[in-house]
């Protein structure tokens, strides 16, 4: 009884389990578009990219810059690029030395974009969260 019930059963068990990771990491940003971002690419909201609405960037060109803000905030050492590229545009993300507030983490960070010859820089700062992600405050 037992052997049949976990031959029949079991598949049931590990069918939604399987079914809802493929869906882990798939969020819908702010600008309009869904797509896969890792959780702490996905708290920082549109970031900084999100805030130059002229530069009109492709969901992919988002998903990356966005992906590129985090990792450059969470892992790289002040004034050490994080790179991306989508298609003909490319940009690149910079962060600051990492400073307290209260009890906040906070670090300032610029992201470049590059596209059609023309630069823009944007500059913000970011604040890590009681949760552990990094949210835009300015």
């Amino acid at each position: 009884m037992r052997r049949c019930l976990a031959k029949v059963c079991l598949p049931f068990l590990i069918l939604p389990i399987a079914t809802g990771c493929s869906s882990i990491g798939r969020e819908t940003l702010g600008f309009g578009t869904s797509a896969p971002i890792s959780a702490g690419a996905a708290a920082l909201g549109d970031g900084l990219i999100g805030r130059d609405k002229a530069l009109k960037l492709s969901s992919e060109a988002r998903m990356r810059a966005l992906d590129a803000e985090y990792q450059a905030l969470q892992f790289m050492p002040a004034g050490q690029s994080v790179a991306w590229e989508a298609g003909k545009v490319r940009g690149s993300v910079v962060p600051t030395q990492l400073y307290r507030v209260g009890s906040q983490d906070c670090r300032g960070y610029s992201q470049t974009v590059l596209r059609d010859g023309r630069e823009a820089k944007t500059l913000g700062t970011a604040c890590r969260t009681e949760d552990g992600f990094w949210r835009p405050v300015a």
